[in-house]
């Protein structure tokens, strides 16, 4: 077996030589010498490097099937440096992970993230390691039967009289629109940001388009109510452009107006909804929430109503984006309570 001393200081001084005369490389020599004498010299195992490599491979691969599923770009990122975070944490390849290295992954991760950004890194988790044990790479998914407790969420959503308040604002034109649009239809701000007028079907009352989070080819039609037809067709028979965006700046570069962007739309909603005295800030996930609320506070099946939404899950429907109203708990307790 070579001696590994001997080769860690040739190693050394062939390094430096280009750099020193021959006195200062023997002078080297003799300190590095020095330093190791009485000390211990291992080969370095290269295999959890080599694992590790390996691991990566898997997580590229993961992200490949993903990205041909559809999957957007800020949802796979969390996929990514969720598993990338759990094995740094535990220092093993995806084949040696077991159920109490999850565990104790999540247990280190609870003090520093909220308990449902908790159960999204577990949910991620599960999903790399099931894609795993899917594709025939592992014989079992650790993640599969471990629990982790969300916190229940206040739905944040406009009351009727906040909804009026807001409807009655004195605005622009394009202003108006938007509200009444994001109160009919319920759509996502980068859903409303990307829809062009050819999205749009005044006559029949309806938009189709492609949803955010839905995968490739997958379109969702939502539907115009009376406010929102009224003053989109006012809004589009007053544009002189030929910008093929449903709603445009009101400012003009070089001759055109520019698409409004997520920020711009966002900077639009939370303003109306100020000067209409409202407290709650008005982002377009509010009204959102308000427009899943207001359906089924109205009796809307939720099949129905988790289509109109875009959720590919009908629990994501009923826990993140309908308000538990007493109105509607009293109404269908009044349906089945016995009166004597």
């Amino acid at each position: 077996m070579p001696d590994i001393r001997e080769n860690v200081i040739n190693d050394v001084v062939t390094a430096m030589s280009p750099l020193m005369d021959t006195m200062r490389l023997q002078m080297l020599e003799g300190a590095v010498r020095g330093a190791l004498r009485g000390v211990k010299l291992e080969l370095e195992c290269t295999e959890l490097s080599t694992d590790l490599d390996t691991t990566l491979h898997m997580i590229d691969c993961f992200a490949a099937c993903k990205r041909l599923e559809g999957c957007k770009d800020s949802t796979l990122d969390q996929y990514l440096r969720t598993a990338k975070r759990l094995f740094v944490l535990i220092g093993k390849g995806y084949r040696e992970i077991t159920k109490d290295d999850v565990r104790y992954y999540l247990a280190v991760r609870a003090p520093q993230i909220g308990p449902n950004t908790l159960v999204n890194e577990r949910r991620n988790l599960s999903s790399f390691f099931g894609w795993l044990h899917d594709e025939g790479h592992i014989p079992r998914n650790p993640v599969k039967t471990i629990k982790v407790r969300g916190q229940d969420v206040e739905v944040i959503f406009f009351s009727v009289d906040e909804e009026i308040a807001i409807r009655e604002v004195q605005c622009s034109l394009r202003d108006k629109a938007i509200i009444a649009f994001c109160f009919s239809t319920g759509v996502r701000v980068g859903e409303l940001a990307a829809m062009d007028r050819s999205n749009v079907d005044l006559l029949n009352a309806s938009v189709t388009f492609r949803g955010e989070k839905g995968r490739t080819g997958k379109f969702r039609t939502v539907y115009l109510d009376q406010w929102a037809r009224r003053y989109l067709g006012k809004y589009l028979l007053s544009r002189t452009d030929s910008n093929p965006a449903l709603f445009v700046s009101e400012r003009v570069y070089d001759g055109e107006p520019r698409r409004l962007g997520n920020a711009a739309i966002e900077k639009i909603t939370k303003a109306v909804v100020k000067k209409a005295g409202v407290e709650t800030i008005g982002t377009v996930h509010v009204f959102r929430r308000t427009f899943a609320t207001r359906l089924a506070e109205r009796g809307c099946p939720i099949e129905v109503l988790q289509e109109l939404m875009g959720h590919a899950d009908p629990s994501t429907t009923l826990k993140h984006y309908i308000a538990k109203t007493g109105a509607r708990a009293k109404a269908e307790w009044a349906k089945y309570v016995y009166a004597a």
